[in-house]
């Protein structure tokens, strides 16, 4: 388990040599020699998750508010990549397949 420290704000260590810093988007996680390793991820606490384990889990969100659905979208993209870089394509290969299928009966019924 990789301890992460508070260097300053905006920026956190990771024992193992990598750092968590504060970007417009979002924390991303980069190596010893400063290149991106991972990200970006929505927030703090699954840039944590993701040094810890290797994965971005995916939480429930309040829809009702447009901040919660953009970070909702934010969450699944970074799963999505997560599980692609940890060597489990599957499921962003299964998200490109629904909506391929999707696309494909809009244009069936809109008759394009």
């Amino acid at each position: 388990m990789a301890k992460v420290t508070r260097i300053q704000a905006g920026r956190y260590a990771v024992d193992d040599g990598r750092c968590i810093i504060k970007n417009n988007s979002g924390w991303l996680i980069v190596d010893a020699n400063g290149a991106h390793d991972f990200g970006p991820v929505p927030t703090l606490a699954a840039a944590k998750e993701y040094v810890e384990s290797g994965t971005v889990p995916l939480r429930q969100h309040n829809f009702s508010t447009s901040h919660d659905r953009r970070q909702s979208k934010k969450e699944f993209n970074a799963y999505l990549a997560s599980e692609a870089k940890n060597g489990n394509p599957m499921p962003a290969i299964l998200w490109i397949i629904v909506l391929c299928i999707i696309c494909g009966i809009v244009v069936a019924v809109r008759g394009y």
